[in-house]
């Protein structure tokens, strides 16, 4: 996901601005009340196009007859027109280049009441967070729905591509530095697709075919195995076959990346791999996590699960602040993956009994982090006051949850 979620920020909202933004939803008002709108600024990355509005229906459909969503060019690299086809029908989309309309989206404000319309004034990170706060408290998360029309052309291509989309597959998602050229923050957050090759052969030999999303061109071996697919480089141009997967998918296999939020939101269960220790993570379908590896760069010693918290790393999401406080994050290695790939497949199957002890163990380490960092300045400033994996939403893999170096 997100999990810097963006940049946060507290300014004033001039009256060009609001005209501006009263005219994009002034189309869309209703006669039995006000209507919410929020600004979605991030809507290049498909985690937030389908997170904001899947938690903007779940904590305010009940409240409102509409919420309307403002966004830029929905065809936009990164982006994906599609996404707003599965949301709640109560939810409209309004594309717009007014950048000073779309900067409202990195302002928390709260909620401001405009007579007819109410504008939701949240950062994403603000929103992801009072969203898994209520999760927490009990609230079931609004699930996204594929259209019947997007089924059935899936269907077609597929099947001209050899893939039977009746029978069982699992989804496939890495990320490299390429997903937005430009922006070399999240180093930190890719993986090799090399180091995955074992894993998907073990998906394959289990039955399930695989279809890949993400980026054209990363498969290294020379004929793909039968089953599997890359719609990236099958289907250049039409991203939206990529919903298809993500919503009928037995499960996904991903890192820490918008594509385990468009899963989560339809459903379905991810084995998340290469996942670093970060605030915004809750994994609420029972998925199985297993985390990057922290060392000091120079070091061949990895930090122990209490120094990574002791160190405050979780609050840590750009590599530049990795870098200047000497920390490297190291892959998980092939074998780890393979591994955790066959644990997942057991766990599909109804047949895995999680150490109950020893996870027990890594959430009340979490818990007691969440609990130090609620008086902490800093984080309570950055709305960071909140650890996902402080609570009881989803499992850790053995190759972490086994590694004494790691949870002691």
């Amino acid at each position: 996901m997100p999990s810097d979620a963006g940049q946060r920020a507290v300014q004033p909202i001039t009256v060009q601005t609001l005209n501006r933004l009263s005219t994009l939803v002034i189309p869309h008002l209703t006669p039995g009340g006000p209507v919410l709108v929020y600004v979605l600024h991030q809507w290049r990355r498909i985690g937030h196009l389908t997170i904001e509005p899947q938690i903007l229906s779940t904590l305010y459909g009940e409240r409102y007859q509409k919420i309307v969503i403002i966004t830029g060019n929905l065809d936009l690299p990164g982006s994906n027109r599609a996404v707003a086809q599965c949301l709640d029908d109560r939810i409209v989309i309004v594309e717009t280049d007014w950048r000073d309309v779309l900067a409202l989206g990195t302002v928390d404000g709260g909620l401001i009441d405009l007579r007819h319309l109410h504008l939701l004034a949240m950062s994403a990170r603000s929103l992801i967070v009072a969203f898994w706060r209520a999760v927490v408290a009990g609230r079931r998360p609004n699930g996204l729905r594929l259209p019947d029309n997007l089924r059935e052309r899936a269907h077609d291509r597929l099947v001209a591509q050899g893939i039977d989309p009746t029978a069982p597959f699992a989804l496939f998602h890495t990320r490299t530095m390429q997903y937005l050229p430009g922006e070399t923050h999240h180093g930190h957050r890719t993986a090799s697709i090399e180091r995955y090759e074992p894993s998907i052969r073990r998906v394959l030999d289990a039955g399930y075919q695989v279809l890949r999303i993400g980026e054209p061109g990363l498969e290294t071996w020379d004929r793909s195995p039968d089953g599997y697919l890359s719609l990236a480089d099958a289907f250049p141009d039409d991203r939206w076959i990529d919903l298809f997967a993500c919503a009928g998918c037995a499960f996904a296999t991903a890192q820490n990346s918008g594509p385990i939020w468009v899963v989560a939101a339809f459903g379905r269960p991810s084995l998340r791999t290469n996942t670093p220790l970060e605030h915004l993570n809750l994994p609420y379908n029972d998925d199985l996590s297993m985390f990057k590896r922290y060392r000091r760069v120079g070091d061949d010693r990895y930090l122990t699960y209490s120094e990574i918290l002791d160190a405050r790393l979780p609050g840590v999401f750009r590599d530049a602040e990795f870098a200047e406080r000497g920390i490297e994050l190291v892959e998980n290695t092939a074998d780890e993956i393979e591994a955790a790939t066959v644990e997942m497949l057991v766990k599909i199957r109804g047949e895995w009994v999680p150490d109950a002890g020893r996870h027990e163990r890594f959430r009340a380490l979490g818990r007691a982090y969440e609990e130090a960092i609620q008086a902490e300045e800093w984080f309570v400033a950055e709305d960071l006051a909140f650890y996902g994996y402080a609570h009881p939403f989803g499992w850790v893999a053995d190759a972490t949850l086994n590694d004494r170096a790691f949870l002691g």
